[in-house]
């Protein structure tokens, strides 16, 4: 069926399970290329919301300005146009999100978009999982315990307990709708409370330097809240504390997938949540037995070569922020924080940083990822984390 939009269309240039792109005249404009997600995928509010703040990040990427002819994300069938020249663009609308955009084959109009209203984020709410499902991980999860990290102090500390996702992701996972909506710690180990999902919610497998499409590396999950673009002006908050050395601190090394030592306070634990080429995923907070919950998802991921502004910021809007505005970090890092934050009716802080550094020699290549929460009285500790890994990885 072909979409209801302000524009002549003149066939279809490729779709994916939520949408498809389209070529069109106007008489203004002339020749574009117009993204259109698919009008019932548009009555979930959560993937609406994505399709609009995934555009507004990849129209302002690199250029600073507006780089869509229009666009109306109320409409039945949302829709962004572009100049014809930016068809790389209006695809990687799709792509960004994690979805599998394909071009159609010459002579035809494309295959239809799938119909994914029971796949999408509202349905993994309170009327069930939906048709497709992974079993149940977390620490009461059956399974072989994942090997623990190498601790260099205290040596006297053993590995942590077995946590989430000791079932390795697979390299083409299936359309997932993760958001970390709280944190609670069982029994010594770290789990998030998440929406239920139709695939692995650890993420895809990308392969730095595996092809033009960003879409190698991005997550799959269309996240609940985003950060807010474009990022407001600022840099790296000087006032956040470092470890001193009056601290009490633990040095993990050998965490699987992270090329490098992890400095934590000392009642910390760090559990392998995910593991595939080019990307590892980590929960690391406190234990049950140390007070209120604290800690997050530490993830690394190959950023596919060249890692450039627009696919740094494609990638950063496939995380969840919370809705919280980022802020410039720096020339490749952003954040997010909020003091007083409720989840699950708790006050809470929250901190999120998407930042961008070199995994070996020459070019910008690894994303990293910091998303943590704690009580009020322990937003210290989570920015002592995050300075300890920016001084490490310099981003």
């Amino acid at each position: 069926m072909t979409p209801s939009v302000p524009y002549q269309l003149v066939r279809r240039l490729g779709s994916c399970q939520i949408g498809s792109v389209w070529s069109a005249l106007d008489e203004e404009h002339g020749p574009l290329a117009v993204a259109v997600l698919d009008p019932g995928i548009a009555t979930e509010p959560r993937w609406r919301n994505a399709f609009a703040a995934t555009t507004s990040a990849l129209g302002r990427a690199e250029s600073g300005g507006q780089r869509f002819v229009a666009a109306d994300f109320a409409a039945t069938t949302p829709w962004v146009a572009y100049p014809e020249g930016e068809l790389p663009l209006a695809a990687q609308t799709f792509s960004a999100l994690g979805m599998d955009y394909r071009p159609a084959e010459e002579g035809t109009d494309g295959p239809p978009a799938q119909h994914l209203r029971d796949t999408g984020p509202a349905a993994a709410g309170a009327d069930g999982p939906p048709a497709q499902h992974v079993r149940e991980t977390g620490p009461a999860a059956s399974g072989p315990a994942p090997a623990g990290p190498a601790i260099e102090e205290p040596d006297e500390v053993g590995p942590p307990a077995p946590g989430p996702g000791d079932t390795p992701p697979t390299t083409r996972p299936t359309l997932v709708i993760a958001a970390v909506v709280l944190l609670v710690l069982v029994g010594g180990g770290i789990l998030f409370a998440v929406t239920r999902s139709g695939g692995d919610a650890s993420g895809p497998a990308p392969r730095a330097g595996a092809g033009p499409s960003s879409a190698a590396a991005m997550p799959t999950s269309a996240p609940l809240n985003p950060g807010l673009e474009p990022p407001a002006p600022g840099s790296w908050p000087a006032q956040w504390p470092s470890f001193a050395a009056v601290d009490r601190i633990r040095t993990l090394t050998g965490l699987d997938g992270l090329p490098f030592p992890v400095k934590v306070p000392l009642d910390w634990q760090c559990t392998p949540a995910g593991r595939a080429e080019g990307y590892a995923r980590h929960l690391c907070g406190a234990p049950a037995d140390a007070g209120p919950p604290i800690g997050g998802e530490l993830i690394v991921r190959d950023c596919p070569v060249p890692c450039t502004g627009s696919r740094q910021v494609a990638m950063r809007t496939a995380e969840e922020a919370w809705g919280l505005r980022w802020t410039r970090g720096g020339p490749t890092a952003v954040y997010a924080e909020r003091s007083g934050l409720l989840i699950d009716g708790t006050p809470r802080y929250v901190l999120v940083v998407v930042a961008y550094w070199r995994g070996g020699e020459g070019d910008v290549d690894r994303q990293l990822v910091l998303r943590m929460t704690a009580p009020l009285d322990g937003a210290n500790q989570l920015r002592r984390v995050a300075n300890y890994l920016r001084d490490t990885l310099i981003f």
